[in-house]
């Protein structure tokens, strides 16, 4: 999209010439004490302020002008907007498989690719619409193994129903003890909802807490990985096994979508394991270890990524005149980042057959030959160019790219267009499906939707402009990685370049990128878990790096380490002032200031953290007079009694929905992450690495009276 001209803010004729001009005549001409409108002098002010005023707007176009001019002749166009992503869970109608006679059926759901899920309609706010990324194809779990650890090589799963399977050990189950639940590697699970349903021998809890037994659960993520398993908390999919000791009961779990098949003890399957491992004194522990007499396994549902966006095929731009630099006109707008089979076509006739040929998108004409059947896309406004003619410098004429034959009907085979920070939905608003699927009952995003920005500003692009110039498309110094970094894609907010420095880590030829992705409104509802850097954001910094980077540089993007801080403050109020009030503005502070992003609530905090603030900086202390003097100048504090600062190390993949302030309703697994223990620092600051940052937990703020 072209730049913007900017429409500037030139000095006002009355607020800052006339009245300026005013207040100097005490100082210069204190003898003039008329200063009526009908005064010549008063007039001849005017005047003069009028032709000044002309001559300031002409001179402060100019420069601006030029810039952003200069900035286009560079080729620097304004970035469009991001399309947020989410990952949708449908639940069927009934669990698969639908019962015994079809256990050996192959009856699979399918989903297919840009199936369409909305958010509800109403007077107030349209419907925003994300489509599913890839084809979903739910089918039943085939469970084919039940092992234990201490005899692998038996399988019990044939033998239940003739003897009892002990799932831990038969005399004395210890810390540790653990069972196995293999599944056919032929049938991908990956991303599905699974019940399993146990029949166990009958006893009276054996030593634990039926309601929360010492069992963890986990699945197998391949290479010998493995992920902990929250189970289910929601209405009709609760643990009713009482740890593996009532009759009958089943657990729900919602297995990742990077689940992998794994080799445990030379078997191959997809894993899902339980652990026998205490977690709080409460849990109890097992005098003897729990009989299972059958279990069996359905699937409930499965999640796949979605995006914000919607799919528009075949899409007719008109035909071609025959003549160079031709534009065509998408019909929506902004669209996102092509995917493979989105492009332009053009009929023409190939091996005698009629039909529609792909041309393929480029940045620029510069490389392209009159043989090249390439075409620019401008995302932003969806403008399709092709090849212009240009007149060389020895007369001759140049054409840059090929031109579509007079009367070829031109399409675009498929698109997506969409994105900007609406997208960015809280859990449990996607619930609307656009088009009935057969067997599903209905569709919930459980997590809420990040990534969606809109597009890039005037002035964001002139700070890009700059880092790009400096860089000059090579990655060798540290900034240089750092700058290029944020150029591969907007999701990324903030880059640390952690490159080797007297022999400490990393290593040499190795340079860490400790990237801070653009998590604005997940930190802001206090998801800290949305701070973790996914593996398409990896691959595709990776992929841009690759152009610019020395060969002997070895690359890895990691997240920064990050430290939870809670804020446990006792406050005084002002008269007349409302305590939840107060308090809800000391929060808004304290989440704002220890953030590793710029969240909304930053700019009260100019005077505080400067006006270049983009979050927490890496390695910074944090002193606790600066939690004293941030909520002193609060407004409707009137003193801070006492402020107390609690730590823990914050791991984004092991976040769930509630590590820190306000939280979702809805998410994947259990509701709640179970408390973990904090640190209460001693001294008065508390100190941060440099590859670390900051970030707020949930704060304790307690009004207290005089």
């Amino acid at each position: 999209m072209p730049l913007p001209e900017p429409i500037l803010d030139d000095l006002r004729f009355q607020r800052d010439l006339v009245d300026e001009a005013r207040r100097r005549i005490v100082h210069y001409c204190p003898e003039w004490t008329e200063y009526n409108l009908s005064d010549p002098g008063i007039t001849l002010i005017e005047l003069f302020a009028w032709m000044t005023e002309m001559i300031l707007y002409r001179l402060n176009r100019t420069p601006e002008k030029n810039y952003v001019k200069f900035m286009d002749m560079l080729g620097i166009q304004l970035r469009p907007a991001s399309s947020a992503r989410t990952r949708l869970t449908f639940w069927l109608s009934a669990p698969l498989p639908l019962g015994p006679e079809e256990e050996a059926s192959e009856m699979t759901v399918v989903i297919s690719r840009a199936t369409e899920v909305a958010t509800r309609r109403t007077e107030e706010e349209a419907e925003i619409i994300f489509t599913t990324d890839e084809t979903l194809h739910i089918v039943a779990p085939r469970l084919t193994q039940l092992r234990r650890e201490q005899d692998f090589h038996k399988n019990y799963l044939p033998r239940l129903g003739i003897e009892d399977f002990y799932t831990f050990d038969t005399e004395a189950p210890q810390v540790g003890d653990t069972f196995y639940l293999g599944f056919d590697e032929a049938h991908d699970i990956s991303g599905h909802t699974i019940q399993l349903t146990f029949t166990c021998q009958e006893t009276q809890a054996v030593g634990v807490r039926r309601e929360d037994p010492p069992l963890v659960w986990e699945c197998s993520m391949g290479d010998g990985r493995w992920r902990e398993l929250g189970l289910s908390t929601r209405p009709g999919e609760k643990d009713t096994t009482g740890g593996l000791n009532n009759v009958q009961g089943s657990l729900v779990m919602y297995l990742p979508l990077e689940i992998e098949p794994n080799q445990v003890y030379g078997r191959n399957a997809y894993w899902i394991r339980c652990r026998l491992e205490p977690r709080a004194p409460e849990q109890g522990m097992y005098t003897e270890s729990p009989r299972v007499q059958g279990v069996s396994a359905h699937t409930l549902g499965a999640t796949t990524r979605a995006t914000h966006a919607r799919i528009v095929e075949n899409e007719t731009l008109g035909q071609s005149n025959g003549e160079p630099g031709q534009t065509f006109r998408l019909e929506h707008t902004p669209v996102l980042a092509l995917q493979a089979g989105e492009t332009v076509e053009v009929i023409g006739e190939r091996y005698g057959e009629v039909g529609y040929e792909p041309w393929k998108p480029v940045r620029d004409f510069a490389d392209s030959t009159r043989y090249d059947r390439h075409f620019v896309l401008d995302t932003v406004t969806g403008e399709v160019r092709f090849g212009p003619s240009i007149r060389q410098r020895d007369g001759t004429v140049r054409q840059y790219g090929r031109i579509p034959e007079a009367q070829r009907e031109i399409r675009f085979s498929r698109y997506r267009y969409g994105g900007g920070v609406a997208g960015n939905v809280p859990a449990g608003k996607l619930r609307v499906l656009k088009s009935a699927i057969a067997y599903v009952d209905r569709v919930a995003n459980l997590r809420r939707a990040e990534g969606g920005r809109d597009q890039e500003r005037l002035e964001e692009a002139k700070m890009r402009a700059r880092r790009e110039l400096q860089a000059q498309e090579r990655a060798v110094t540290a900034k240089d990685f750092e700058n290029m970094t944020k150029q591969a894609s907007r999701a990324v907010a903030r880059v640390r370049c952690q490159a080797p420095n007297g022999g400490r880590s990393p290593a040499p030829g190795m340079i860490e990128l400790l990237v801070v992705p653009a998590a604005f409104d997940g930190l802001m509802a206090g998801d800290l878990s949305r701070l973790q850097v996914d593996e398409t954001l990896k691959e595709s910094i990776t992929a841009y790096l690759d152009q610019y980077r020395l060969l002997t540089t070895t690359l890895r993007i990691k997240e920064p380490r990050y430290l939870g801080v809670r804020v446990r403050a006792e406050i005084l109020i002002s008269e007349f002032s409302q305590p939840e009030v107060v308090k809800a503005r000391v929060l808004e502070r304290l989440n704002a200031f220890i953030a590793p992003l710029a969240l909304g609530g930053a700019g009260e905090l100019q005077d505080i953290v400067g006006p270049n603030w983009e979050g927490w900086p890496f390695g910074r202390d944090l002193y606790v007079s600066e939690i004293y003097a941030l909520i002193g100048q609060t407004p409707g504090v009137k003193h801070v009694w006492d402020v107390q600062i609690d730590h823990r190390p914050v791991v984004p993949t092991t976040e769930g929905a509630s590590g820190g302030g306000p939280r979702e309703s809805l998410q994947e697994g259990a509701d709640e992450t179970p408390p973990r223990a904090l640190t209460t620092i001693e001294e008065r600051r508390l100190q941060s690495p440099d590859d670390t940052l900051l970030c707020s937990l949930a704060h304790q703020i307690e009004v207290v009276k005089e």
